[in-house]
């Protein structure tokens, strides 16, 4: 029997785990080689980060408005709010997001696009 593994950074002796809301305003899927040199190259300006700033901010509602870029083949993702730079400046780890947008998007009854841009990623915007 395979054991559940969870890919995730864990801290040491964290006192506390603040968070705050994040709002996914879009949500784009990739090829695992992208999102592979995406997540072990952060810091690097990035096209999809660049094509995508205005989908991303913080707002007066004191919450992060973010993207989300999922690996399309193994699931997890990244959720990313750029501070209009071109790359990861604001960002954290989602393990199975592709299973948590692809639930919120039954849930909601939306319809994932399925028209490709030009690099063929699924994309969907998330603004109601």
């Amino acid at each position: 029997m395979e054991q559940l593994t969870i890919n995730t950074s864990l801290v040491r002796k964290e006192p506390a785990f603040e968070v705050r809301p994040c709002v996914v305003e879009k949500a784009i899927g990739i090829s695992h080689k992208e999102f592979e040199h995406l997540r072990t190259h952060a810091l690097e300006d990035n096209d999809i980060i660049a094509k995508n700033k205005g989908n991303m901010w913080f707002g007066a509602d004191d919450k992060y408005h973010c993207l989300l870029v999922y690996d399309k083949e193994q699931g997890d993702g990244l959720l990313v709010e750029s501070e209009g730079y071109d790359y990861a400046r604001y960002a954290q780890y989602i393990p199975q997001a592709k299973l948590i947008y692809d639930n919120y998007c039954q849930s909601q009854q939306l319809e994932q696009s399925e028209e490709p841009d030009e690099t063929e990623d699924e994309e969907m915007d998330m603004r109601m």
